[in-house]
């Protein structure tokens, strides 16, 4: 953990929960089968899982708005899963509903959670009119 980088993504929390009730949860099990069930358990009706891997989908910062947009009137809830170094488990890949990517580059995972929620943070001030994104 880096406190400089968690207390960033804290702070993108606290803004998106103006417009989304969201939150994070960081998982540390070594163990694979406990992981997927930890991930499982998560996991609600209705929910949108969404995987953030390489080979996913790119997506511009619009075309993400519009991704979330579809998203939000679809689902009850949203899942975001990133992987830690060894990547996510196959039976949580095997069931999601989307896999996305922020860029072809591997980034650290801490660093992919920050850019994750802020340009959801960003897709939700585009969404509301609110002038932090600019084109």
């Amino acid at each position: 953990m880096s406190e400089p980088i968690d207390a960033m993504i804290i702070n993108y929390l606290k803004r998106l929960n103006v417009y989304v009730k969201s939150d994070y949860l960081y998982l540390q099990e070594k163990n694979q089968a406990k992981l997927e069930q930890k991930i499982l358990s998560t996991i609600k009706p209705n929910t949108c899982l969404i995987i953030l891997d390489e080979n996913g989908k790119s997506l511009n910062t619009l075309e993400y708005t519009q991704f979330i947009e579809d998203k939000i009137s679809r689902y009850s809830s949203i899942l975001f899963v990133v992987g830690d170094a060894y990547g996510i488990p196959n039976k949580i890949l095997n069931s999601s509903n989307y896999l996305i990517a922020l860029s072809k580059m591997t980034f650290p995972h801490l660093l992919a959670r920050l850019i994750l929620v802020e340009q959801t943070y960003r897709s939700f001030t585009i969404l509301n009119n609110h002038p932090y994104h600019h084109e």
